[in-house]
């Protein structure tokens, strides 16, 4: 009886996380497939790499101005509806990129790409909160974000493979990603209750939360890290290392699998730890990926070798610290805000994404990768003594 009660529980488990884990696939390939077809973009448009960074910062943009209200959405009107509504804007802005003939268009396609994924953060983070205790907590939800990685992976895959022009490739994602988003409807999920719906007055108080507000200005930091990263590794490769698309896209898939990776050993080690699990690790990501950074930076002098470890540390550390991020907020705030919360952490989050691409795209354009790599390492390494200053207490 007990064999069979535990298997029940898994098999349970299992179900849940799958289309949380799903979700996370879709929404991140469809950005990565952006980034990693960034070149044949770049000269279809007529875009520098500044330009680029501009675009995809749009993409950061419709997450930035819409995270907030998807969290309160979330709490309001509950899982299902806002993981399909998100699916369908991700499949219009995507399908939209795939027709765009200038910076304007383009940009304009992303930015409701980045506002649908807005909720799939806050819905996926709700659901884990609602359905796993603390004990399992930031392991699920590091399980569920491995979604990111394996969505850029499956990606960059595609573009290696070179199946088809980019804008072909773009609409095919876009046709996908409707697709998956109409098979949510059957979701099943316990309806909102009364009990559980947030006014905005419980929003605007979680401003009011000092604590809370250094941990995510550091989330905003280690956002900038993560999103310049992975927009101009591809370009970095190709035109800083003189490597060849198929590596540079090779290197890629490689850091999203070690962010896979992370997500779910930073998510153990941090369920593990009796005491301050989440913050020890999110600091120690931020000196690991500090130093792997300037590894990156060195990767001419140390050859193809030293970009593949490089790009491997820090997609496990930057590429990783999501999870942790996501599982110390809904603990720090009474369950029936979770979602706000999240979309508390996710404004400064998205901002720090959307900030990350275009300073760094102006930084190599002005001052060359060098420099650039260097500045980037040193926002990271703030972030890492942000979070090590705050103190964010999980509820239990």
């Amino acid at each position: 009886m007990n064999d069979e009660s535990a298997s029940d529980a898994l098999a349970r488990s299992t179900l849940r996380i799958v289309p949380l884990f799903v979700a996370h696939v879709v929404g991140t390939a469809n950005i990565t497939l952006v980034v990693a077809l960034s070149p044949a973009i770049e000269e279809s448009l007529g875009l520098d790499h500044a330009g680029f960074g501009l675009m995809v910062s749009a993409f950061y943009g419709g997450m930035l101005l819409f995270v907030l209200p998807a969290g309160w959405m979330v709490d309001r009107f509950g899982l299902r509806a806002m993981l399909v509504m998100a699916f369908g804007l991700v499949a219009a802005g995507v399908a939209g990129l795939a027709k765009s003939t200038d910076l304007a268009t383009g940009g304009i396609g992303l930015f409701l790409c980045g506002t649908g994924y807005a909720f799939i953060n806050p819905a996926t983070a709700r659901a884990v909160l609602m359905w796993f205790s603390r004990r399992s907590r930031a392991t699920v939800m590091g399980i569920k974000q491995t979604g990111v990685p394996a969505g850029g992976v499956i990606a960059a895959a595609v573009v290696a493979a070179n199946l088809a022009d980019w804008r072909t490739l773009t609409m095919a994602m876009g046709i996908a990603t409707l697709a998956i988003g109409i098979c949510y409807l059957a979701l099943r999920v316990a309806p909102q209750s009364e009990a559980v719906r947030v006014r905005i007055a419980d929003i605007v108080a979680l401003f009011r939360l000092p604590r809370l507000a250094l941990f995510n200005a550091a989330s905003c930091l280690y956002a900038v890290g993560q999103a310049a990263f992975f927009a101009y590794l591809v370009l970095y490769a190709r035109d800083g290392l003189g490597v060849t698309l198929a590596l540079a896209s090779l290197c890629l898939a490689i850091a999203h699998v070690a962010s896979a990776l992370g997500r779910i050993v930073w998510g153990i080690i941090s369920d593990r730890m009796v005491r301050d699990g989440r913050l020890a690790c999110l600091g120690a990501i931020g000196v690991l990926a500090f130093i792997s950074l300037l590894v990156l930076k060195n990767a001419s002098a140390l050859g193809t070798p030293g970009l593949v470890v490089a790009a491997a540390l820090i997609g496990f550390t930057m590429g990783g610290y999501a999870g942790l991020t996501q599982a110390a907020t809904v603990e720090a705030v009474e369950p029936q805000h979770a979602g706000a919360a999240i979309g508390y952490n996710l404004l400064l989050l998205s901002l720090g994404t959307m900030i990350g691409p275009a300073a760094f795209g102006f930084a190599v354009q002005t001052m060359g990768y060098g420099t650039a790599w260097i500045g980037l390492a040193m926002v990271v390494l703030v972030g890492a003594a942000l979070y090590r200053a705050s103190s964010v207490k999980a509820r239990g």
